[in-house]
């Protein structure tokens, strides 16, 4: 690379690093109960109100969050305002905890408050000891209470009912807690003294829900529409194949497939946990629902790796027919690469900032996200979800759709717009409102990569999308990671 460009890219990315840090959307400090707390209530819990110690039963955890909900506060503007509630109610910041053994499970969630908030015993009720002396509901609303800005503090009784089940006699209580915009109805379930369910249903107070229902619809359909423009591609990339007398790069395109494949393998371990998490049933044993979720990531990393694999050797074999040099001076394009996804970072930090001092954006802080990371989200994760995204969007959008529309048409604008204007539709907006300004910024941001695909190739485009993702996928766990480091420190220097 001559010396003028390079000076001039460096420049630009250094500007854009700059701006980037400077006004990045800001994240907010989390209240998420420590992963062994959470364990640690969830097992006193159930000694208490099952009579069963789970202590050394196998368990797994997840993090846990409203996300609907999360979602629709956000869209009506409410979720500055209701956040606190959130908290409270533990529809963000919780934790799903599930205990196994030997075909018996219980799955409970934990809020920031050290509360029960749900709970279900996954056994058979006649398998369950039986307690002679019944709870009554405001009993159990007052043992359930841990703190004076919980949930259960908040809840009133408002019924109760009784049935025989299997020779046992059953107990519900309803209770309600409203706050602000946000209304939880709770139900409680006793068989025998014995507590075999905890549920919430969430209600939102407001006469505005039909619209944010449509705008959820309108985005469902977009991103129906771009997923529809992938399945066109890997048509298209197979019609190349077949039809076309063309040239392909056969090892550019079984490394890129079997990158897919690799770095979806990095994250088995988690993918197994929350399986079992989430969709453990006391009929199988849990090294089945690991097994499953084992294969079923395999099978997601080699359908896309396929994928990836079918679409990269027709769009390099277009490519290549059009005289395009994709892989030369590649130090150069993974330079370039870098600075415009610092260039990107930067140029989006400061564009979302002014709209959101002018009152034109509202941007989700994504609380439940950044929640996740804290979770124990790891970067292995972070890389999975950086690379998947880059390699699988810029082999689809920008090396086969670009090329072959503009083998199709001649006009490279042409390629590049609708090329751009699929790419943009196909992903999800929810955390912006209102939501074409995202889509809008995604056009721009596709746009700017095709101009590299086109003037600088794919390695170049590549390197960017996976900067641009890595940075910001990744960056609440570094901010974070550095948090705990600070505070650890300070309490260190403090006890000294």
């Amino acid at each position: 690379m001559n010396s003028f460009p390079f000076i001039l890219w460096t420049g630009f990315g250094v500007v854009g690093l700059v701006l980037f840090l400077k006004f990045r959307i800001s994240t907010i400090e989390s209240n998420l109960l420590d992963k062994s707390e959470a364990r640690h209530v969830s097992i006193e819990f159930i000694k208490e109100f099952v009579g069963i110690d789970v202590d050394e039963w196998d368990v797994y955890s997840v993090y846990w969050y409203d996300h609907e909900t999360v979602n629709k506060l956000h869209h009506l503007g409410l979720l500055n305002k209701n956040r606190r509630i959130l908290h409270e109610m533990g529809l963000v910041e919780s934790w799903r905890v599930r205990f196994v053994h030997q075909h018996q499970s219980f799955v409970i969630g934990v809020n920031a408050k050290r509360e029960v908030t749900f709970f279900y015993a996954d056994v058979r009720k006649t398998s369950l000891p039986k307690k002679d002396d019944l709870i009554s509901q405001e009993g159990l609303k007052q043992k359930l209470t841990c703190s004076q800005a919980g949930l259960w503090n908040k809840t009133k009784i408002t019924g109760s009912g009784s049935k025989e089940e299997d020779f046992r006699e059953v107990q519900t209580y309803w209770y309600l807690a409203e706050e602000e915009d946000v209304r939880l109805k709770v139900t409680v379930e006793v068989h025998s003294g014995v507590i075999t369910y905890v549920g919430t249903d969430t209600e939102i107070l407001t006469d505005q829900m039909n619209q944010v229902i449509r705008d959820e619809q309108v985005e469902s359909t977009f991103g129906i529409s771009g997923m529809v423009a992938s399945a066109a591609a890997m048509v298209m990339a197979i019609l190349v194949l077949v039809l076309m007398d063309v040239h392909t790069q056969l090892i550019l395109s079984l490394t890129l497939g079997l990158a897919v494949v690799f770095v979806q393998s990095l994250t088995i371990k988690e993918d197994a946990q929350l399986t079992i998490v989430n969709a453990y049933d006391a009929r199988m044993s849990v090294h089945t629902v690991r097994l499953l979720g084992i294969l079923s990531t395999l099978l997601a990393g080699l359908l896309t790796g396929f994928v990836v694999f079918i679409c990269s050797l027709a769009g390099g074999a277009l490519a290549n027919e059009l005289g395009w040099k994709l892989l030369d001076r590649v130090s150069g394009q993974f330079f370039i690469g870098i600075s415009a996804g610092f260039i990107s970072l930067g140029i989006t930090s400061l564009v979302f900032y002014l709209l959101e001092r002018t009152n034109r954006l509202r941007i989700s802080p994504e609380l439940s996200n950044r929640s996740m990371f804290l979770s124990g989200f790891t970067l292995r994760q972070g890389l999975n979800m950086s690379l998947q995204s880059s390699i699988g969007e810029e082999v689809i959008y920008r090396l086969l759709m670009i090329s072959f529309i503009y083998w199709l048409s001649g006009s490279i604008m042409l390629s590049i717009v609708i090329s751009s204007l699929l790419w943009a539709i196909m992903h999800q907006v929810t955390g912006y409102d209102p939501r074409w300004i995202r889509w809008v910024h995604l056009f721009v941001f596709g746009c700017f990569l095709g101009f590299l695909y086109i003037n600088y190739g794919f390695v170049c485009v590549l390197v960017t999308h996976f900067i641009h993702n890595l940075v910001l996928v990744c960056m609440p766990l570094w901010q974070f990671k550095l948090q705990r480091y600070v505070h650890t420190k300070k309490s260190q220097h403090t006890s000294l």
